[in-house]
């Protein structure tokens, strides 16, 4: 059975690319994908995997803006996007459209994106809007579609030269079960950072994600509990935008601390849309924007992971 990503760009160089890229991984020994990628990340001294119950949330700013924040503060910092099918990385950094680069050693080399970011994403493969699809003549691509998108993140890790690396952040697609699949293959420097919002609906989804990465093993940096509050453009006091529910005591029983409350901001969705990270500019002066910022260093001050090899 023969499925791969299908993808399409018009340079010759993409076309390179999306022939090293997109291997078959479904006949690639499992053991073999997962060296490839510790080998790839073993210059890199921490990994923050960026994860939601569920999409909606602000995941993905979180990611980015997090990222950008430490690039900032002078750190070499690499960015993945992770989720596959709704890559976004690439739209909030003004990215979209770079050409796939590619080395003479057939491997992959990140993007350059604002605040000296290293960044990779499946939207660099695609061409324009397209959406991401497994081959399969036999119509049964959804069948495999789960063990497929593993794979491919996977053998996307490996195939890419970091390089050394302060910290590569990754942002998960939404779902309890994303880490865990994707934790065999990162090292053990890796660490979890949740973001929900304070809703009943999104607290729950973020609880279960929370459970299952502690199940196998991960180490939970804390929660972020995202559009916190809301600031009044008028006289800037900060507001309730759900409820006053604090989650503190709720995921505090599962040993997870909330470690940031980010309020809403509408200029971080517009910076977002423009392509610009909402920290890099004006809005570092304001309370998201020194909310993103303590987050920040609150990820750098995280006891410290093992060794990087030399």
């Amino acid at each position: 059975m023969s499925k791969r990503p299908q993808v399409s760009r018009s340079e010759p160089e993409a076309s390179e690319a999306r022939r090293v890229a997109n291997q078959r991984p479904e006949f690639e020994d499992v053991e073999d994908v997962r060296a490839r990628a510790h080998a790839a990340l073993a210059g890199v001294a921490r990994i923050v995997a960026v994860m939601s119950g569920k999409g909606g949330v602000g995941k993905s700013a979180v990611a980015v803006n997090l990222a950008a924040a430490l690039g900032l503060r002078g750190r070499r910092i690499g960015l993945l996007d992770a989720d596959l099918h709704g890559p976004s990385v690439a739209q909030m950094l003004g990215l979209r459209g770079q050409p796939v680069r590619i080395g003479t050693d057939e491997r992959l080399r990140p993007i350059a994106g604002p605040a000296g970011l290293a960044v990779q994403s499946m939207d660099f493969f695609l061409q324009g809007n397209q959406a991401l699809d497994w081959e399969g003549a036999d119509g049964s691509g959804a069948a495999w579609r789960s063990a497929l998108e593993q794979a491919a993140l996977a053998d996307l890790i490996g195939r890419t030269a970091w390089g050394p690396l302060d910290c590569l952040v990754i942002d998960l697609a939404p779902g309890a079960d994303r880490l865990p699949a994707l934790l065999p293959f990162l090292t053990d420097r890796a660490i979890a950072l949740a973001v929900a919002i304070p809703t009943e609906v999104a607290l729950l989804a973020v609880e279960r994600s929370i459970r299952r990465a502690l199940e196998a093993r991960a180490r939970v940096a804390g929660l972020v509990e995202n559009f916190a509050s809301a600031v009044c453009g008028a006289c800037g006091a900060e507001v309730a935008l759900f409820r006053e529910a604090d989650p503190a005591e709720r995921f505090a029983a599962i040993g997870v601390e909330v470690i940031a409350r980010i309020p809403f901001d509408s200029a971080l969705a517009r910076a977002a849309d423009a392509g610009h990270p909402y920290v890099a500019g004006p809005g570092a002066s304001t309370p998201a924007g020194r909310a993103l910022a303590a987050l920040a260093e609150r990820i750098l001050c995280y006891p410290a992971a093992p060794e990087v090899e030399a």
